[in-house]
């Protein structure tokens, strides 16, 4: 069977076998069939355990095989021993895909090895395909299916992410929100028997629905492949990857972690630049470029104008930018003039552009405006006016007026980003204290960073990234 069709049961199933269901709250069985249910799913769900007759409310069968209707796909959550003959009863019921969250097979050794090769095989002749073993589940926001031990779902996404680890890829996948980037699809892969991730960038790099592709990677078992479809998915789409598993002890751990082969740290860094592949270092990083990636156009070149109200800041992101190969022109004599009408005397309006600490509200509004006209500038890195700094401009406005002002503010600034058609990415080192402050900008899909560092970074990641699709056309 093709990995699309059995993705498309997986991923968007009309019904779901739950294979090891139990009434023990704190087994998977229990955990996984409750997620389900509460993260609001509206297929069929049927309950597998020879033992019972109900849980949660729902109608136990003893083998997926009595099952009366058809099943889409199921959730395999038994000992490894028992996992051949549920497979072969699902191949008999005529199941498209499972995913298989149970663990002990190729990870742990020659044996886990064995069964491994055996359900792969049972799989391969009964025309069914799988994720895992040694997995965590997977998530579908347009399905509402939260197939995991716990019922999160992103309420919007853009975003398809694979992760090889479990405990930490569903760790992300909760923080991903907290970070201001929706999740469409979460695939915890596990040790890829079956589908592996070559299968789930060739099916997201074509899906209209996923703009961005996200995997956190320990090792690629086909990766010559992997190669060849990342470089054409990459020239629709950006794939962002964290490949860990970098030094000789990482590889070790990956080894028995989910039987990945890490590799050459080397070898995979020279592979995903030239698919065009952008690597971050650690998940904050992922996330950081994933936001911009999905809220800003591509620079048309290199050239970066930095407005600020700190000189502490215009230097730091200046050193930032020319790090990440950008650079920082300075301004024509015209548009000096015109900002040194709106600054103080002693600010810079050179570029970095310098308002200075007086809080003056019409700086604020106008500078970013005449930096962003510039055809000279290719994009912009400013500082946000954080909800604390506009208390101390507006220090007689009651609290329930406050927020309506700021918004009011905010909304000019917005107009002013989107007006050019450049990459605009703001500063706010109070972001994660005043959370408003950053709601309101990326709702308008305007990202918001905490450090220069950050944002000069993820600027960064858009100029090299365009190169790739400038190379790439050309080719």
């Amino acid at each position: 069977m093709e990995a699309k069709e059995a993705l498309d049961k997986i991923l968007y199933p009309s019904s779901i076998a739950v294979i090891g269901a139990s009434k023990d709250p704190f087994k998977w069985g229990h955990m996984l069939l409750s997620a389900i249910i509460k993260g609001g799913y509206e297929g069929r769900l049927y309950p597998i355990n020879p033992r019972e007759k109900e849980i949660l409310g729902l109608k136990v069968y003893p083998r997926v095989t009595e099952v009366p209707e058809d099943v889409d796909m199921a959730i395999i959550v038994v000992p490894a021993r028992i996992v051949p003959t549920v497979m072969r009863d699902c191949v008999e019921k005529g199941v498209k895909g499972a995913v298989i969250i149970t663990s002990g097979f190729g990870e742990t050794g020659e044996e886990g090895k064995r069964l491994q090769d055996e359900i792969v095989e049972i799989a391969r002749k009964g025309g069914m395909r799988f994720i895992g073993p040694n997995c965590m589940g997977i998530c579908s926001s347009e399905a509402k299916l939260s197939a995991l031990m716990i019922p999160f779902l992103h309420e919007k996404g853009e975003v398809a992410f694979i992760s090889q680890s479990g405990g930490y890829g569903l760790q992300l996948y909760l923080r991903a929100s907290a970070m201001g980037v929706g999740i469409s699809s979460f695939i915890s892969s596990g040790n890829e028997a079956d589908l592996t991730a070559v299968d789930y960038i060739r099916y997201f790099g074509e899906d209209d629905r996923v703009k961005v592709i996200a995997m956190y990677i320990e090792g690629l078992k086909r990766g010559r492949e992997f190669f060849e479809v990342a470089r054409e998915v990459t020239k629709k789409k950006p794939i962002v990857v964290i490949k860990v598993g970098t030094t000789e002890a990482g590889g070790r751990a990956a080894a028995s972690h989910t039987g990945a082969l890490a590799g050459s740290d080397k070898l995979y860094d020279a592979m995903f630049k030239q698919a065009g592949i952008i690597r971050a270092r650690d998940a904050t990083q992922m996330f950081d470029i994933i936001k911009g990636f999905l809220y800003a156009p591509l620079p048309k070149g290199n050239r970066i104008g930095v407005v600020s109200n700190s000189g502490g800041i215009c230097v730091e992101t200046t050193d930032s930018l020319v790090q990440n190969g950008l650079t920082v022109p300075t301004l024509s004599e015209e548009r000096q003039k015109e900002i040194l009408k709106v600054i103080p005397p002693f600010g810079n309006p050179r570029n970095p552009v310098d308002l200075t600490a007086s809080l003056n509200m019409n700086s604020f509004l106008r500078v970013p405006e005449i930096v962003l006209s510039d055809p000279e500038i290719d994009g912009l890195i400013t500082i946000g006016l954080g909800t604390s700094v506009m208390h101390t401009m507006f220090p007689d406005v009651k609290p329930e007026d406050f927020m309506g002002i700021y918004k009011w503010l905010n909304d000019q600034l917005i107009a002013t980003y989107k007006k050019y058609e450049k990459p605009v990415l703001v500063i706010n080192p109070a972001a994660d204290i005043e959370p408003e402050a950053s709601k309101i900008l990326e709702e308008a899909r305007v990202p918001v960073y905490i450090t220069p560092e950050r944002a000069a970074e993820v600027m960064g990641a858009l100029w090299r990234y365009k190169q790739y699709l400038e190379k790439a056309g050309k080719e």
